[in-house]
């Protein structure tokens, strides 16, 4: 039997799904690991293999990609795995243990969490020590605490616990192996003292209310946040009956949650609360009730009926706002700006119920979308103020993602950035792979431009004649031309990107002399000394050439592929 941790498991599983061969080095970057761990994890999937099955080896240059003979014979490896062979990293264990601490209905004792983990007692004090260090570093103000009657315990204000157990939830859920999963969900239900919670009987009870929610509420769930709401909610029901309240701290909870008894979801809660007790035997408080219909607001919709309610005029108003900012600062165009409104306030409902309970809202494309999207990413990222100022909230970069999925998706270009280009060409005599990267360079900097040519001059001596350009883009100083030119070293500089768009802005003529003699002029007044003068004048020059790019690397006409 081989024995997987959480990195094996993740490689075996990557391997299989691999369609095209893929170098160690990129698999590496994907899964977070060094290539000697690969390697390391490699070879031991190499020795589970069958004899008859070639060892799966990563060819120079091309990399690795599995036959579907090792497909099989490595799916087969998968499927046989137990919990007994799936060994939890470091990490894992630490939630595991969080978790079980949170929700159990019996005493938590150190056997009890030797029995959960099959660890020595060394070792799980070990860990215990480890969350209590952990825990302190949290805004969550959460201490693990222990007495003789309650054994290990999480104490904290009631909501910062739910928020915490949520946000250690999605880890596991978005983030955490499939084993790992397994491990939770099987050994946290039977053992937590309110298994009636995990039946499945249950999960396919509130399965059925859900799906119900989109006729009732008038407004359909997001699949994927429905989805990670019936794995989650045994969870934290149970650790709310873990909570020890004093009537102040149950006051103060149900003060909280009094926003939520105005919504049609509270009404739907309230539904799901008696089926619950017709059906189970389980009674629902208010709190309970509450904590449903906090997650309903919370999740995402795909529609919504209600936004014509005057309630969300402001709301109108200030995502009208934030649009109209973004198209005048950044030239965009919108296809649908009324149906995109919609989009938004669609999700700003959600958004907002979210950040009034501390509920996480993670988003796995963001990175994917601050690397192939970056402008885009920097354009809202620029207007999100607005947003911020007007709600009293702060965006994270999952929040702004979500924005630029829906913004992206309605971006379309205006009638005169398609019809009224300006025709350029390129001037250079270095070699071919600093021509195509200057051109590159300019077809990235210059997205309103069309490049016609690129040629040395002596090839641009002999065609002169017959251009029409409206300006010339050269790395050498030409003897003869008859159109704009401005000068740039080969591969742009970020004071060459400045100069550069500004002259195309303002139809080949150079700008920028007006400004130097003015800033050289300031300065006099107050340096004395050239040199003094000279250094002061180049950095604030420089400082602000750097912003001018950050700006202009923002405003351009962003394409979606």
């Amino acid at each position: 039997m081989i024995l997987l941790d959480n990195k094996s498991y993740d490689l075996l599983a990557y391997l299989i799904k691999l369609e095209e061969p893929e170098t160690i080095m990129a698999i590496s970057k994907h899964l977070n690991q060094s290539r000697r761990k690969i390697y390391y994890h490699l070879d031991k999937i190499n020795e589970a293999l069958p004899s008859d099955i070639d060892p799966i080896i990563s060819f120079p240059r091309i990399g690795i990609v599995l036959t579907e003979v090792q497909k099989q014979a490595c799916q087969a490896i998968l499927d046989d795995l137990h919990d007994d062979s799936y060994v939890m990293s470091i990490e894992e264990r630490l939630q595991l243990i969080e978790i079980f601490i949170a929700i159990s209905m019996e005493r938590v004792t150190i056997e009890r969490l030797m029995q959960l983990t099959f660890l020595s007692r060394n070792t799980v004090l070990n860990d215990l020590n480890t969350i209590r260090n952990k825990l302190s570093l949290e805004e969550y103000s959460i201490r693990l605490q222990v007495t003789k009657a309650r054994g290990y315990f999480l104490d904290c204000h009631p909501l910062s616990k739910i928020q915490y157990i949520y946000r250690l939830l999605f880890e596991i859920y978005t983030k955490g192996s499939r084993n790992f999963i397994d491990i939770v969900e099987e050994r946290l239900s039977d053992s937590v003292g309110y298994e009636q919670y995990f039946s499945e009987q249950l999960l396919q009870y509130l399965k059925e209310s859900l799906a119900s929610a989109n006729q009732k509420l008038g407004k359909k769930l997001n699949p994927q946040d429905k989805r990670f709401m019936l794995q989650i909610l045994p969870y934290l029901l149970a650790s709310y009956h873990n909570t020890v309240m004093t009537d102040q701290e149950r006051e103060e909870v149900e003060r909280d949650f009094a926003l939520t008894r105005q919504k049609k979801e509270y009404q739907l809660a309230e539904e799901i609360a008696k089926g619950v007790h017709d059906q189970f035997g389980l009674k629902m408080d208010d709190i309970e009730i509450s904590l449903i219909a906090m997650l309903l607001l919370s999740y995402r919709k795909d529609s919504d009926d209600h936004l014509d309610s005057q309630e969300y005029d402001r709301m109108r108003e200030v995502l009208t706002q934030f649009l109209e900012t973004l198209k005048s600062r950044y030239q965009l165009h919108f296809k649908h700006q009324d149906e995109l409104l919609k989009q938004l306030m669609t999700h700003s409902k959600a958004l907002l119920y979210r950040k009034t309970y501390g509920i996480l809202s993670g988003n796995p494309l963001t990175d994917h979308i601050k690397e192939k999207y970056e402008n885009l990413f920097l354009m809202v990222s620029s207007c999100v103020d607005i947003l911020e100022n007007a709600w009293f909230i702060s965006l994270s970069d999952d929040d702004v993602a979500y924005f630029v999925i829906h913004i992206g998706g309605e971006i379309k270009q205006s009638q005169n950035q398609t019809q009224d280009k300006a025709h350029v060409v390129i001037v250079c005599d270095e070699g071919i792979a600093i021509k195509k990267l200057l051109l590159s360079q300019c077809h990235r900097y210059l997205p309103n431009c069309n490049i016609d040519a690129v040629f040395t001059t002596e090839q641009y001596q002999s065609v002169l004649d017959l251009m029409e350009v409206d300006f010339i883009i050269s790395t050498g100083d030409l003897i003869q031309a008859d159109f704009p030119v401005i000068t740039v070293s080969p591969i742009l500089t970020d004071d060459d990107v400045v100069r550069l768009i500004r002259f195309a802005k303002k139809q080949g003529q150079e700008a920028g002399q007006d400004f130097e003699q003015s800033l050289e002029k300031l300065l006099t007044q107050y340096v004395d000394d050239d040199r003094d003068r000279y250094a002061l004048k180049s950095q604030i020059e420089k400082l602000i050439n750097r912003e001018l790019l950050e700006d202009i690397l923002s405003t351009r006409l962003y394409k979606l592929d």
